[in-house]
């Protein structure tokens, strides 16, 4: 058995920790599994810190295993995030396992009773005509529009009720184990909004991340992205829909900053999470379609001997590629090749987004940061 955990650790927190910990209480024994984004992340922006660092915080807080949620679905809004996480997790996954996740209200059948109802073809008609006579963002209607409006206000629990919709497709024997969030702990938003950051979270992540050029920011490579959007902009991207691929197409011809980009190309039907995440699309060339298809690869991360362990015994059962080193890449197949040289580039993109560029081959060359005790040197991946 193994215990799954979706994540961004944007960045590693006291919070994540906390999960970590409640997960490995409730399972002790089995290996905790962290499907995390790559070095993009949900809101559109670029993370904090690079993705091996990353996962190399996750493993000293407990982890055993993390594993990448791939370019673009972990830059896409909560459902598609939900669907591809969940895709990756479909490729290990045994009847019988667990996917923890932190949530405000940790009620597991209120949220598959709101899961439930926002996925029925009802609602999703009513939550369709609602938007097209009052032009509302889709998010501030599907609230209204619910019976439980509260649930689909906070952020984690919106995310764990897309989990539910995913799992019943792709992971039906897959067991949600919701756990109650602690709002003594800083956010990640709150943390990399405060005058000293790297002070804010735990000491290990601090040494860890002081170490790269903490925090990387979209912004740095806002030249980059400009005069693409400007020359060549994919008019097709998925989620710009109602002439925001439009407005951020012409916005880039006018705009000198990607936040006077965001500003231009603003209203009141669009979130500005959503802008940032088409402008990337648009810069990508990532349609709609291809936002609906599913992970067929993910990368290791980081691991110690537990986590090791588990992927060598899931190594004939398993259902998705799995990159373990850098050499692996040749040996993907043709549909793989073509998602991973996406991911790819994704990467050369976030060599931009730190004061010091990096060159452009540094994810070619890149190993899992691997923690080396415990390891049965049967291990085979």
């Amino acid at each position: 058995m193994a215990v799954f955990l979706i994540c961004e650790f944007d960045p590693f927190h006291f919070g994540h920790e906390y999960v970590i910990k409640r997960a490995k209480e409730l399972y002790p024994g089995e290996p905790l599994v962290c499907v995390m984004s790559g070095n993009f992340v949900q809101r559109g922006r670029a993370a904090c810190a690079d993705k091996f660092s990353r996962a190399e915080c996750a493993v000293k807080g407990g982890a055993d295993l993390v594993l990448s949620l791939p370019f673009p679905w972990c830059v896409s809004s909560a459902e598609h995030f939900a669907s591809g996480a969940l895709s990756v997790i479909s490729g290990l996954y045994k009847p019988g396992d667990k996917l923890v996740f932190g949530s405000e209200c940790a009620d597991i059948k209120r949220l598959t009773k709101a899961a439930d109802e926002i996925s029925s073809s009802e609602f999703q008609e009513k939550l369709s005509d609602h938007i097209k006579k009052t032009n509302a963002p889709y998010a501030e209607a599907r609230s209204l529009l619910c019976s439980d409006p509260e649930i689909l206000r906070s952020k984690n629990d919106i995310l764990g009720i897309e989990y539910i919709k995913a799992a019943k497709s792709l992971c039906p024997s897959l067991i949600m184990a919701p756990i109650k969030r602690d709002n003594g702990f800083l956010s990640s938003t709150e943390i990399k909004s405060a005058d000293e950051p790297l002070d804010k979270i735990p000491g290990y992540a601090k040494e860890i991340l002081s170490k790269t050029e903490f925090p990387a920011d979209i912004n740095c490579a806002e030249r980059v992205i400009l005069s693409h959007l400007r020359t060549a902009p994919y008019r097709h991207a998925a989620d710009g829909e109602h002439g925001l691929i439009s407005r951020i197409a012409k916005a880039a011809k006018e705009a000198q900053s990607l936040e006077e980009l965001i500003s231009l190309s603003s209203s009141a039907q669009f979130t500005n999470a959503r802008i940032r995440r088409v402008m990337l699309y648009s810069f990508f060339g990532i349609s709609a379609a291809a936002l609906k298809e599913k992970p067929r690869h993910t990368q290791l991360l980081a691991a110690n001997g537990t986590g090791l362990s588990y992927l060598s015994s899931v190594r004939k059962t398993k259902k998705l590629e799995i990159i373990t080193k850098p050499s692996d890449k040749s040996k993907l197949s043709d549909a793989s090749k073509r998602r991973f040289e996406l991911e790819c580039e994704a990467d050369g993109l976030f060599c931009f987004c730190t004061k010091t560029v990096r060159q452009g081959t540094y994810f070619l060359k890149a190993s899992p940061r691997i923690f080396k005790e415990n390891i049965d040197r049967r291990t085979k991946l």
